[in-house]
């Protein structure tokens, strides 16, 4: 009996652990609605106030109705169950705004201390056509980890934001990794996955689906690693073509010296559009015809500097454009990448700005390199 009740709390132990019920401070479910309360909104900011700076709020398994914006501002972090399902009920500007506000040492605590590490985890947030799902700022090395972005209204998961003073809304050293952007409703086409005005950032293992635009940095010196967009899911209503892929963009790379490695731009109308200094490494774009979603651009080069090695870059569609230079467009690496089943004139752009000749055949033929112009 001894051993089978020892295995059980072991057990119960590990499940804690494993859910992080015991890292937390507060559980929603401690937080009942009152009297004349219809949605859930109310009670979860009990539970945050409760929690106060520095606390974790455990938000258990379930569906909970927001009705009105939750706003994070006392520096509590928020630990969701993988299936906590946070779905916006009527219009509101996001379902959660987090403001961090502890970037410099004037936000310290009466020991000295700055919390650098305040986080969101978990969870699935759902604008549900109705709202944007989530949108953080004024934070130094803040961590998101594990949730679901869908169905946000105009983007599904915002930094920063430029309309305010930067000692607001600013921030730096986001870490961000194994995030899921989808959409499965029609009627959101023009949205954002992601979308950052904070820079110095490391993003890794995200995918976005069905998101106009998969990932769009209008910052600095980000980071993205293994990030997948993709499209084609949802329908226009009344039709069998893809509302999403219309004018769609994989990555929108405006910030200044953002670097892409092992990233997938699959089945957009522009893969990848460089309006700022870029670095792209070992990424690959592919066009699902199964979308019939012809002549798309892979590289649309705008303005700046960029470098592009180790690629591949497959054409799928009857017509496609392998890159085009605006006249703000510097100087053009082209080192190392596998063109395939592009004609001559889909490759003309390229061929001029490199200044040499570039074929492709198959996917055996050999690579023509540039190296810069």
């Amino acid at each position: 009996m001894k051993v089978l009740c020892g295995t059980i709390l072991a057990a119960v132990v590990a499940f804690k652990v494993a859910y992080g019920i015991d890292c937390a401070d507060v559980s929603v479910a401690d937080f009942p609605r009152l009297a004349g309360e219809s949605g859930d909104s109310s009670r979860i900011m009990r539970a945050i106030e409760k929690a106060g700076g520095g606390g974790v709020v455990w938000f258990p398994r379930g569906e909970y109705e927001i009705d009105s914006m939750i706003v994070v501002s006392n520096q509590s972090s928020l630990l969701m169950h993988k299936s906590a399902h946070l779905k916006a009920v009527r219009e509101m500007p996001f379902v959660l705004k987090y403001f961090g506000r502890l970037m410099e040492a004037r936000n310290a605590d009466s020991s000295g201390i700055v919390d650098h590490n305040l986080f969101i985890k978990g969870g699935d947030i759902d604008g549900a056509g109705l709202a944007g799902c989530a949108h953080v700022m004024g934070l130094r090395h803040f961590t998101m980890a594990d949730t679901t972005f869908r169905n946000g209204k105009d983007v599904g998961l915002q930094f920063g934001d430029p309309n305010l003073p930067r000692d607001i809304e600013g921030g730096y050293e986001i870490v961000a990794n194994n995030l899921y952007f989808i959409c499965n409703k029609p009627g959101l086409a023009g949205n954002v996955g992601l979308l950052t005005y904070i820079g110095d950032s490391h993003f890794t293992d995200i995918v976005v689906v069905d998101y106009t635009t998969g990932i769009r940095d209008m910052k600095w010196s980000n980071r993205y690693t293994r990030c997948h967009i993709w499209g084609g899911i949802v329908k226009k209503a009344g039709t069998d073509k893809p509302e999403m892929l219309e004018n769609s963009v994989a990555f929108d790379l405006c910030g200044i010296d953002s670097v892409l490695t092992d990233c997938y731009a699959d089945t957009a109308m522009i893969g990848f559009w460089v309006r700022n200094d870029a670095r792209i490494f070992n990424c690959g774009y592919f066009n699902n015809w199964h979308f019939k979603m012809d002549n798309p651009t892979v590289f649309r080069h705008d303005k700046g500097h960029l470098i592009v090695t180790g690629g591949r870059f497959s054409k799928n569609s009857p017509n496609a454009t392998l890159y085009t230079a605006g006249k703000g467009a510097g100087e053009l690496v082209w080192r190392d990448n596998y063109t395939l089943k592009f004609t001559a004139a889909e490759m003309a752009g390229l061929s001029e700005k490199l200044k040499k000749t570039v074929s492709s055949n198959s996917a055996t033929s050999q690579n023509l390199a540039g190296d810069g112009n």
